[in-house]
C-alpha cells in the first residue's frame, strides 16, 4: 500500500512539476498597432495574431510571467495599446489540459494501424501508424525515411500516388505540420488527410490525378520536449548556435533563406524567434528543403499547418508586396476558407485570407515566402482555429478541427486540378 502512495504521488509530482515554471504565468489579449507588434514578437511569447476590427490594428494573445507583468503592462499602457487579462494562471490551464488527455485516452483504444480523431499522440507512434499504411497499401504509400532530428529521431514522410509518382505531368501537393512543437492539432490535420486519401477515400479524384507528399511530424524533438518536458515549446532542440547552452533551438518557421538574417529581432538566441546561425541550419529543415527541390517542377500547392488563428497567409511576408500571382492566391485561399467555414463550428469565427505582411506584420526566413521564390505558385501558412482554447485544443475537438481543415484542403486541391489537372 505504501508502495502505490509513493507512485501515485510521484506521478502527481510530474504532472504539476512539469507546468510549475508557468505558475503566476498570465494570459493577455493586447490590442495595438501591427508596426509595434512587428518591434515587439521578439520580445515576448505570441500565442496568436489577428486582425482586430479597427484596420491597422492587431490582436495579440500573450503569455507575461510574474516577473515581466509590470514592466509590459505599463509599456502598453504608455503606447494607448489596450489589454485585457483572459487567464490568469498558465499552469492551472496546462493542468486541466493533461487531465483532459488523459481521460480522453483512457476511452479510446488504438493501435500503430489506426488513428482516433480525438486525442494526440507521441511522434513514435505517427511513425508507426505511417509505417503501417505503407505496409498495408503498397501500391499506394511511400514511406520516406527522410533523415534524423537534431537529436536522432527519424522523421518520415509520405508520397500517396496511384502511379509512383512516375506520372510526370500530375501535379504534386506539398503539406507539413508540426514545425512549431506546441501546435499539437496540426499533426493530426495532416494525419486526417493521410487517411482521407489513402483509407476512406470519399475524393478519388484527389487520389488519382494528384502526388501528395504529406509531413506529419517535422519537428520530433520539439513536439517530444513539449510533450514531456515544457508544453509551450516551440522551436527545434538543436544547439548547434552560439549561445544554446542557455537558449537551445531555433525557430524552424525563420529558419528558410528568404530573407534570412535581415530581421534584427530573429538574430537573439534566446528570441522565441530565433531564425538560426545559418539559413537552414537545422537538419528538420533541411528534410523539407530538400523533400521540396527533388519535386520542385511538379509542386503546385506548399501548405505548412501552423496554431492558431484560422487565416490562409501567402507572400510576401518580408515587405508586404504581392507576387505576380497574388490575385490568384487570394482566390485560391478564400476558395479553400469558404470550404472550411461551411462546417466550422457557429462559435468560430470566419477565416481571414490574405498578404501575411498586410494582415499581421513583416516576417523572414518562412517556409510560405521561401516555396513562392523557389517556383512554387500557391504557397500558404495554414493557421488553424484555436476556438476559446488557444492552440490549447481540448482532445474532443480534433474531430472537429480536422473534418473542417480536410474540406479546405480539398478545396483547394480541386483549384490546383483546375489549373493544372
Amino acid at each position: 500500500m505504501a508502495r502505490l502512495v509513493i507512485c501515485f504521488l510521484f506521478l502527481v509530482g510530474c504532472v504539476y512539476g512539469r507546468h510549475e515554471k508557468y505558475e503566476g504565468h498570465q494570459l493577455y489579449k493586447v490590442t495595438g498597432p501591427s508596426k509595434e507588434f512587428e518591434h515587439l514578437e521578439s520580445h515576448l511569447d505570441f500565442l496568436s495574431t489577428s486582425a482586430a476590427s479597427k484596420t491597422g490594428q492587431l490582436e495579440i494573445l500573450l503569455r507575461l510571467s510574474p516577473d515581466e507583468r509590470k514592466q509590459w503592462l505599463n509599456y502598453f499602457t504608455s503606447k494607448d495599446m489596450h489589454y485585457l487579462l483572459v487567464a490568469d494562471n498558465l499552469a492551472e490551464i496546462l493542468r486541466e489540459e493533461d487531465s483532459q488527455i488523459s481521460e480522453q485516452k483512457s476511452r479510446t483504444k488504438s493501435d500503430n494501424s489506426s488513428m482516433s480523431w480525438d486525442q494526440y499522440y507521441g511522434y513514435q507512434e505517427i511513425n508507426d501508424y505511417l509505417d503501417s499504411l505503407a505496409e498495408k497499401y503498397p501500391d499506394l504509400v511511400t514511406v520516406i525515411n527522410a533523415g534524423l532530428s537534431y537529436e536522432g529521431k527519424q522523421i518520415k514522410y509520405v508520397r500517396i500516388s496511384t502511379t509512383r509518382f512516375e506520372v510526370l505531368y500530375k501535379p504534386v501537393i506539398f503539406i507539413d505540420a508540426a514545425v512549431h512543437a506546441r501546435e499539437w492539432v496540426t499533426p493530426p490535420v495532416a494525419l486526417y488527410l493521410i487517411h482521407k486519401l489513402v483509407v476512406d477515400v470519399t475524393d478519388k479524384d484527389l487520389v488519382e490525378n494528384i502526388d501528395w507528399i504529406i509531413l506529419p511530424m517535422a519537428n520530433p524533438d520539439g513536439y517530444d520536449y513539449s510533450m514531456k518536458e515544457d508544453r509551450m515549446w516551440r522551436k527545434t532542440r538543436s544547439k548547434a548556435h552560439k549561445g544554446s547552452e542557455e537558449c537551445p533551438g531555433v525557430d524552424g518557421n525563420r529558419n528558410f533563406d528568404h530573407y534570412f538574417g535581415t530581421r534584427e529581432g530573429s538574430l537573439d538566441p534566446c528570441s522565441i524567434i530565433y531564425e538560426g546561425p545559418t539559413p537552414f541550419s537545422e537538419p528538420e529543415i533541411r528534410i523539407i528543403r530538400d523533400a521540396i527541390l527533388t519535386h520542385l517542377d511538379r509542386i503546385r500547392l506548399y501548405i505548412s499547418a501552423h496554431s492558431f488563428g484560422s487565416m490562409f497567409l501567402y507572400a510576401w511576408g518580408n515587405n508586404g508586396t504581392l507576387p505576380s500571382n497574388g490575385l490568384m492566391l487570394q482566390v485560391a485561399g478564400v476558395q479553400m476558407a469558404e470550404a472550411i467555414d461551411k462546417l466550422k463550428l457557429p462559435s468560430a469565427k470566419s477565416y481571414i485570407v490574405g498578404n501575411a505582411a498586410q494582415t499581421l506584420y513583416y516576417t523572414t526566413g518562412t517556409s510560405r515566402d521561401w516555396t513562392r521564390a523557389v517556383g512554387i505558385p500557391f504557397t500558404y501558412t495554414l493557421e488553424l482555429p484555436g476556438y476559446t482554447y488557444n492552440f490549447l485544443v481540448p482532445p474532443q475537438y480534433v474531430k472537429q478541427i480536422v473534418t473542417e481543415t480536410y474540406a479546405g484542403l480539398a478545396a483547394g486541391a480541386r483549384f490546383i486540378l483546375s489549373m493544372y489537372g
